[in-house]
């Protein structure tokens, strides 16, 4: 009996002290005039529910839609819609006392023992991008070319002459999964860049995602993390057991040798680095890339077949631009256009990071769209509400390559709220060989093969969010040869 009421009292105790969170949080906290809804304002839970539910991101852009630019989305945070905003948050800063930093509660380091490009704070930033940079530089990125066009023409030999229907060849009917074959070039491609050699990179990011719906949850956040499960924790700890014996066979292999290495990530990245600190940039080199270069590409295949006008003109501006396949080089696809253009317009249609890029104001505060925000606020800019809504695009939902080209009709688009790849300091450092490998992938695919959609095809805006896109869902479309009906091809 005294057990019972112990435990009847302990709950009783638990029940107040987290309702007196919930009015405190609702009537006395700092942020209690900012717009937005009364539950999400209370408690942390409404927003990790649309987390593990796959639904934030969507979630935000209803609340923005509802409520307007800036909503208080949780207890201490806000979410704005604004270039302003963008531009206070993300930009360069005079100071490292005025930056605004990370949010841990949401970069959580996947090994949790040193610092990366992605998550390190602004004084160890700049330390590890100068030892990352020449990995990117342009040289790098020539060297690596032979590499991507050579994995690029095993892929279009696999469409081209195998009609099994089986592990995602194409069948009798040439029909298949591009999706599925997006992914695994993409992957091959990273992991070759990565690890010098080809094989599968255990996807991260999910696990990620359910480890900042724990950290949301502090301080139950250890036994949430104890509940994630092992079919989303187990690939990750093997990903990174991979990542550490690449890295000590890389030292190993660089040490014992005099000619020098493959033109892999690991070969350009000066020394300099702790091996705790090699193994977290290297994992987020190797997940980071392909997850939101995969789904980029894979959206984009959805969103021109299913606008054959976009399809027909960009499969014209490519096949009118080469004689051979061999002049499809990275230095020739900078004068696609309207390549690049379909690339832009599938970034802002569907970003590949749907989630805003947190971050929490400094210790003194800041102003952000003329109001003053504490110190120690959680703020971010929804991203995927941002890039469809009408507040910024004419047309906003459809798929129009044009308004990057000068359209009359979109000349009040306001395209300084799209910076898919970020601004200031912490712009992606990837961006020119993500971009690079796009083009390449696509004008490849789309001078050998014509396209046709399929019925049962799902419109990527419906899938599910977890920081990134949810995979693995099938873009199915069918298949022709396309090199018969060209004369020199």
């Amino acid at each position: 009996m005294e057990i019972f009421e112990g435990v009847f009292l302990l709950t009783g105790a638990w029940i107040v002290l987290h309702a007196g969170f919930a009015v405190y949080n609702l009537f006395f906290h700092p942020l209690r005039e900012y717009p937005g809804p009364k539950l999400d304002a209370a408690t942390q839970l409404v927003y990790v529910y649309y987390m593990v539910k796959g639904d934030s991101c969507k979630h935000l852009a209803r609340l923005h839609e509802k409520y307007g630019e800036v909503v208080r989305v949780g207890p201490n945070e806000i979410s704005y819609l604004t270039v302003s905003a963008n531009k206070t948050i993300f930009g360069n800063k005079p100071t490292e006392e005025a930056t605004f930093e990370k949010n841990p509660a949401v970069y959580i380091q996947a090994s949790g023992m040193a610092e990366n490009l992605l998550f390190a704070n602004t004084r160890e930033h700049p330390r590890i991008k100068k030892l990352m940079a020449p990995a990117f530089s342009d040289q790098a990125i020539k060297e690596q070319e032979p590499t991507i066009q050579q994995l690029t023409s095993v892929m279009m030999n696999k469409l081209r002459y195998n009609r099994s229907g089986k592990a995602y060849y194409p069948n009798a009917a040439g029909v298949a999964n591009i999706g599925a074959w997006c992914n695994f070039l993409v992957f091959d491609i990273l992991s070759a860049l990565s690890f010098g050699e080809t094989y599968v990179i255990f996807r991260t990011m999910k696990h990620a995602h359910f480890i900042q719906c724990a950290h949301r949850l502090k301080p139950y956040h250890r036994l949430l993390e104890m509940l994630i499960p092992g079919e989303i924790s187990d690939p990750s700890e093997r990903h990174m057991e991979n990542v550490r014996k690449y890295v000590r066979a890389r030292e190993k292999a660089d040490t014992g040798s005099d000619t020098g290495s493959q033109a892999d990530f690991a070969s350009y990245i000066l020394k300099g680095m702790s091996e705790d600190e090699m193994v977290d940039n290297i994992n987020i080199l190797s997940t980071a890339g392909t997850e939101t270069t995969a789904t980029t590409l894979s959206s984009l295949f959805y969103y021109l077949t299913h606008n054959p006008h976009s399809y027909q003109k960009l499969v014209a501006e490519i096949r009118s631009s080469f004689t051979h396949e061999n002049e499809i080089t990275f230095n020739a696809i900078g004068n696609l256009k309207y390549l690049k253009a379909v690339i832009q317009e599938t970034f802002r249609i569907h970003p590949s990071v749907p989630v805003g890029f947190h971050r929490i104001t400094p210790k003194a505060g800041s102003y952000i769209d003329g109001q003053w925000v504490p110190g120690g606020t959680w703020v971010s800019v929804a991203l995927l509400a941002a890039y469809r809504s009408p507040r910024y695009w004419q047309r906003a939902k459809e798929f129009i390559p044009e308004r990057w080209l000068g359209d009359p009709e979109f000349a009040s688009d306001n395209r300084q709220i799209w910076a898919p790849f970020s601004i200031g300091p912490r712009k992606c450092i990837g961006m020119n060989l993500s971009y690079l490998n796009m083009r390449l992938i696509v004008a490849r695919l789309l001078w050998n093969f014509d396209f046709e959609a399929q019925s049962d095809n799902i419109d990527p805006h419906e899938l599910k969010e977890y920081g990134v896109w949810q995979g693995h869902v099938p873009l199915n479309l069918r298949i022709r040869d396309a090199r018969a009906s060209r004369v020199g091809a």
